[in-house]
C-alpha cells in the first residue's frame, strides 16, 4: 500500500532518462599536460516524478582526455537500475545505492545525485542553494583556465580574459621548466599585478624539478601551484609543499573524501581543489569543504568542463560557502559549444547564482536519447 499523501510534494523518482552530451571546444587545440581535449564527452541524466517534472544532472566521462566510454556506459546502466523509487531528497540513500553498483565512478554518482537535488528543488519551487544551506552571496568571482600554448599565445588569451573582467587566471603547464617559466612571465607581463595568477602542472613534474620551478615562479608573484607531481606520489607532493616556496594545491591526489582526509593528516598540501564530478556530487563536495574548514586548510571549487547546467549547480554550491577562495573555476562552460542548456553566462569575471527553481537554467535543446528507461511503481 502506498504511503504517499496527495497533499505532499511528489519527490519519488519514477523515470530515468540518459542522453548523450558531446560538446566541442571552441578551441579544438585545447591542451593540458595529460593530452588534448578537442571535445567533452558526457551524458545528461533526467529524473522525473510521476507528474513528469524533471531534474537534470551531468555525467562527465573520465578520464577527460581519453574518455572510457564503454566503461562509463556500463556504470550508467547499473545506476539507472537503482535510482527508481528513491526520494529525490534522499541523497544519502541514493548515494549508498549508487556506491553499491558504481563505487569507482564518482562522476556517475554526481550526475544522479545532482539530478535528484535539481528535481527536488524544482518540485518544491526552491533555488538549489536552499537545499545546500542557503546563499550568502548572489555572484561568484571566477578563475579562468588558459591551456598550454606558446608563451605569446597564452599571453594573448590572458589579455582577452583580463579585458572581459577576469581577475583570476590559471595557467596550464607541461613539465618543461624553462618553457613553463616563459609562459608565466609572458602572461604576467601583459596582465600586470592586478591579476591573481595560479599554475597547474597536472602531475607533470618530479618533486625536485617542481621545487626549482616554484622558486622561479615566486618572483613572478604566482600565488599557487596545483598538483605538481603524479597523483600517487603523495610523499613528493609533501616535499614540494614543505619547501615553502609557493602555496601547493592537491587535485588528482585527492581521489575521494577518504583521500582528502589522508592528505590533510599528512599536511601534504596547503590547499585542496575540490571538483564536483570527482567527489560524487554537490552534497559530497560540500562535505569535503566542511572537512577542509574543520581542519583549518584552504580549498577551492575546481574546474568543471560541462554544460551550463553543471556550472550553475556549482554556482549554487559556491553561494553557500563561507568563502570563495581565489575564485571558483566554474565558468569553463563559456568556451564549450553544443550546450543543451541556456540562461547561465559569465559577466565581468563573475557568474550569477540564478534564481530558482532549481539551478535556474533552461533546457534549450534535447539530443537524441542514448538510452531511456521508464519505470513505474
Amino acid at each position: 500500500m502506498s504511503n504517499r499523501s496527495s497533499a505532499s510534494p511528489d519527490l519519488t523518482i519514477e523515470q530515468v532518462e540518459i542522453t548523450p552530451c558531446i560538446q566541442r571546444q571552441e578551441d579544438p587545440t585545447w591542451k593540458f599536460a595529460r593530452g588534448g581535449i578537442p571535445q567533452i564527452h558526457g551524458w545528461i541524466v533526467t529524473l522525473r516524478n510521476a507528474s513528469g517534472e524533471a531534474g537534470w544532472g551531468h555525467i562527465l566521462s573520465t578520464p577527460i582526455a581519453q574518455p572510457d566510454i564503454e566503461g562509463m556506459r556500463t556504470a550508467i546502466e547499473a545506476a539507472v537500475g537503482v535510482a527508481h523509487g528513491h526520494s529525490a531528497l534522499d541523497q544519502e540513500g541514493l548515494l549508498s545505492a549508487l556506491m553499491a553498483v558504481c563505487a569507482d565512478r564518482p562522476s556517475v554518482q554526481a550526475g544522479f545525485t545532482n539530478a535528484a537535488l535539481e528535481l527536488a528543488a524544482r518540485v518544491l519551487n526552491l533555488p538549489l542553494h536552499a537545499l545546500l544551506g542557503g546563499a550568502v552571496r548572489q555572484s561568484i568571482p571566477t578563475t579562468r583556465l588558459i591551456p598550454i600554448k606558446p608563451p605569446d599565445e597564452m599571453a594573448s588569451q590572458a589579455r582577452r580574459l583580463h579585458a572581459q573582467g577576469y581577475r583570476g587566471l590559471k595557467l596550464k603547464l607541461n613539465g618543461d621548466g624553462d618553457a613553463d617559466i616563459a609562459r608565466v612571465r609572458a602572461v604576467r607581463a601583459v596582465v600586470g599585478d592586478s591579476v591573481l595568477l595560479t599554475v597547474d602542472a597536472n602531475q607533470a613534474y618530479e618533486a625536485s624539478n617542481a621545487i626549482e620551478v616554484c622558486r622561479a615562479l615566486k618572483h613572478e608573484n604566482v600565488t599557487l601551484m596545483e598538483q605538481p607531481v603524479p597523483a600517487a606520489d603523495v610523499d613528493g607532493l609533501k616535499r614540494v609543499t614543505d619547501s615553502g616556496l609557493l602555496r601547493i594545491e592537491a587535485d588528482e591526489s585527492i581521489g575521494s573524501l577518504a583521500g582528502l582526509v589522508r592528505l590533510i593528516k599528512m599536511d601534504a598540501a596547503h590547499s585542496y581543489n575540490l571538483k564536483v564530478p570527482y567527489l560524487g556530487g554537490l552534497r559530497n563536495t560540500l562535505k569535503a569543504v566542511h572537512i577542509c574548514e574543520a581542519a583549518g586548510v584552504r580549498c577551492r571549487l575546481g574546474a568543471i568542463f560541462a554544460p551550463r547546467l553543471a556550472s550553475s549547480q556549482a554556482a549554487h554550491l559556491a553561494a553557500v560557502l563561507k568563502s570563495v577562495d581565489g575564485g571558483a573555476e566554474i565558468a569553463e562552460s563559456e568556451h564549450l559549444l553544443d550546450d543543451p542548456f541556456s540562461g547561465f553566462d559569465a559577466r565581468d569575471g563573475h557568474v550569477p547564482v540564478l534564481a530558482g527553481p532549481g539551478s535556474g537554467v533552461r533546457l534549450a535543446s534535447t539530443p537524441d536519447k542514448l538510452n531511456t528507461r521508464r519505470q513505474h511503481a
